[in-house]
């Protein structure tokens, strides 16, 4: 699931108006399960001069990048930091966590069933497995460009949830940008098939 859709779809879920606080965990853990690929793609992509296409093709699979995907992917953990939230839920820092956790544990769990060859380690530190899909969220070769486009409705329609929730003025200049770039991604995904073939 592409990140923008991860967070929308944890705001979409778990957010309220009045609170600023709780809404700012569930961004920072719905951005959690992917941080650590911006990191790379920024040092390795970016800075070192590997380059993007060496990042995703190469460097994104070997262990150590590897070990900080099982890490900020990993339900158990995650489920560990809501559990630890809930039983402490009457301090502030406890019940923001609780939504940290369940932002990143619904991510996790929601990308599970959409990655093919670069599934995650979803069960990490209890174990390596990786539930190798045959549908991906991008992968053209397993069902992407179908798969793509779900992804994107389901984006709009936590916009649509978030825009009747919110109707601050600045909320919904960020949301009204988000619908810019799903019809973006909405239209390419359907052209590109025409203009490219497959």
């Amino acid at each position: 699931m592409n990140t923008q859709t991860h967070v929308l779809l944890a705001l979409a879920i778990f957010s309220k108006r009045e609170s600023p606080a709780r809404n700012w965990a569930i961004f920072s853990g719905a951005m959690a399960t992917d941080i650590f690929i911006y990191i790379g793609l920024i040092y390795y992509g970016l800075i070192s001069g590997d380059g993007v296409g060496t990042y995703f093709n190469e460097i994104y699979f070997q262990p150590h990048m590897q070990f900080w995907s099982a890490l900020s992917n990993s339900l158990p953990i995650y489920a560990g930091l809501a559990l630890i939230g809930y039983l402490f839920r009457k301090q502030t820092w406890a019940y923001l966590l609780l939504f940290f956790a369940l932002a990143a544990f619904t991510q996790s769990l929601i990308d599970l069933p959409v990655h093919a060859e670069d599934a995650h380690r979803h069960f990490w530190p209890f174990s390596d497995w990786r539930f190798i899909s045959p549908v991906s969220y991008w992968d053209a070769n397993h069902y992407g460009r179908i798969v793509g486009q779900l992804d994107n409705l389901l984006g709009l329609i936590c916009i649509y949830i978030l825009w009747r929730r919110f109707p601050e003025f600045r909320v919904r200049v960020v949301l009204s940008i988000f619908v810019v770039l799903y019809a973006v991604f909405v239209i390419g995904g359907l052209i590109a098939p025409l203009l490219f073939g497959g």
